[in-house]
């Protein structure tokens, strides 16, 4: 397996369109580097995707808003905001591999590769 190293024009352009995400679903204090980010000072790469995974998994929850009444009420919004984060996740997950996640985000990239 290939690891693929990100440069650090990568990083800003990850870093930009995570946040860009982010604002567009509300969870500005899950930004990084703005005036409403909270604990997020330490995140990496693979914490962005892990949070992006987090995200995704509750539009498809039973009984969270973003499932409930996205899907059934506005399906158009729906589908936009969970193909922003399946994009993100799918282009970035190659570069992650190598990385441990510094917070918690109920996902399955968390603690994978911690104690290793």
């Amino acid at each position: 397996m290939i690891i693929m190293k990100p440069t650090d024009k990568q990083l800003a352009s990850a870093l930009r369109k995570y946040n860009e995400i982010m604002w567009d679903l509300c969870r500005e204090h899950n930004t990084i580097g703005t005036n409403l980010s909270e604990n997020t000072a330490n995140w990496n790469l693979r914490d962005m995707v892990a949070e992006c995974d987090y995200q995704l998994s509750t539009y498809y929850e039973s009984g969270h808003v973003n499932c409930d009444e996205l899907k059934h009420d506005d399906y158009k919004a729906w589908r936009s905001e969970t193909g922003k984060l399946k994009r993100f996740i799918a282009h970035w997950e190659p570069y992650i591999d190598e990385m441990v996640c510094a917070e918690g985000h109920c996902s399955k990239y968390d603690n994978e590769k911690r104690g290793k």
